[in-house]
């Protein structure tokens, strides 16, 4: 690829693909690294971040309400930087270590991070094109709730909140995995 547009970007987010994905991690991670650091943050905080950020985006382009008139390395940079802040005040009183090995760590742990950034991509896009009431079930299931609370806020019987739940989940699962990008994934 020789000149990527930011549509280049935005239709590589939305297809998870690998060569626009490595791109994006190349330039933008190390600057929201870089930012995160500087603002109280560890390498762990910025991948954290940066993974947020990226998720961020695809959900944009998959709702279709993301039109960027800057490029996209800065839109990147600005919605991670959004997230940071956010996370900041949360965490406002709160020490912060800092490991002094952490600066050589970035180039270990990239294709990890790159393959985890993958996967949620993944996984939310199957995870949208299940039926509402499964993702609402699911939901309330990723959330801790029991299948006493789910039966009762869906108005099903116990029995068939948990059938419910165990039927979503392998629907989740078989669409993940019938995925040719679960199968480029696992190579």
């Amino acid at each position: 690829m020789s000149k990527i547009t930011n549509e280049d970007f935005l239709r590589g987010i939305a297809e998870n693909d690998y060569t626009v994905l490595e791109l994006i991690y190349k330039k933008s991670l190390p600057e929201v690294t870089k930012y995160v650091k500087k603002n109280s943050g560890t390498f762990e905080d910025a991948k954290d971040v940066f993974q947020e950020g990226i998720l961020v985006v695809y959900n944009k382009v998959k709702e279709d309400k993301l039109r960027l008139t800057t490029s996209f390395h800065y839109y990147l940079y600005s919605v991670c930087k959004k997230i940071w802040l956010k996370k900041l005040k949360k965490r406002k009183g709160k020490e912060v270590s800092f490991e002094s090995d952490e600066e050589y760590s970035y180039i270990e742990t990239f294709d990890e991070d790159f393959i985890k950034t993958r996967k949620w991509i993944l996984f939310n896009k199957k995870f949208n094109s299940l039926s509402e009431e499964c993702r609402k079930v699911l939901k309330m299931m990723f959330n801790g709730r029991s299948s006493k609370e789910i039966a009762r806020e869906m108005g099903y019987t116990e029995e068939y909140a948990k059938r419910k739940k165990y039927k979503c989940k392998l629907a989740l699962t078989t669409l993940i995995k019938k995925s040719s990008e679960y199968n480029n994934l696992k190579k």
